[in-house]
């Protein structure tokens, strides 16, 4: 059996927060390869999913402030977590966003076909 991996949801407006513009598809597609490649693999759950928030830097009649978000599941071996919350922390700037979204969930684990006697 394999060691247990940290889970991790994250969502990432399809819009930046900086320029109000919608985000090209390269861009999260660009993004996801990237995360692949340094953690091995990721799983697009959705894309497009509406949600609601506050935002305490605008004035009260602008919000709830609406974003369509894609949502993301990734799990890594305890040991890189700091390394995953920093490439996270990057996204932030790369989407141009204020933050992001990055729940911490359970474990995780591969399990394999048993060995035959």
């Amino acid at each position: 059996m394999d060691d247990p991996l940290v889970v991790f949801e994250i969502l990432i407006p399809r819009t930046d927060n900086r320029t109000g513009v919608v985000h090209p598809a390269k861009l999260f597609d660009d993004w996801v390869v990237e995360t692949t490649r340094r953690f091995g693999g990721i799983t697009v759950l959705a894309t497009d999913l509406l949600g609601l928030w506050y935002d305490p830097d605008l004035a009260i009649g602008a919000n709830p402030v609406e974003d369509h978000s894609n949502w993301y599941k990734i799990a890594v071996e305890a040991r890189r977590v700091l390394e995953l919350e920093q490439w996270i922390e990057r996204a932030v700037s790369t989407f141009g966003q204020k933050c992001l979204y990055f729940e911490r969930g359970g474990e995780a684990r591969f399990l394999r076909p048993p060995e035959k006697a």
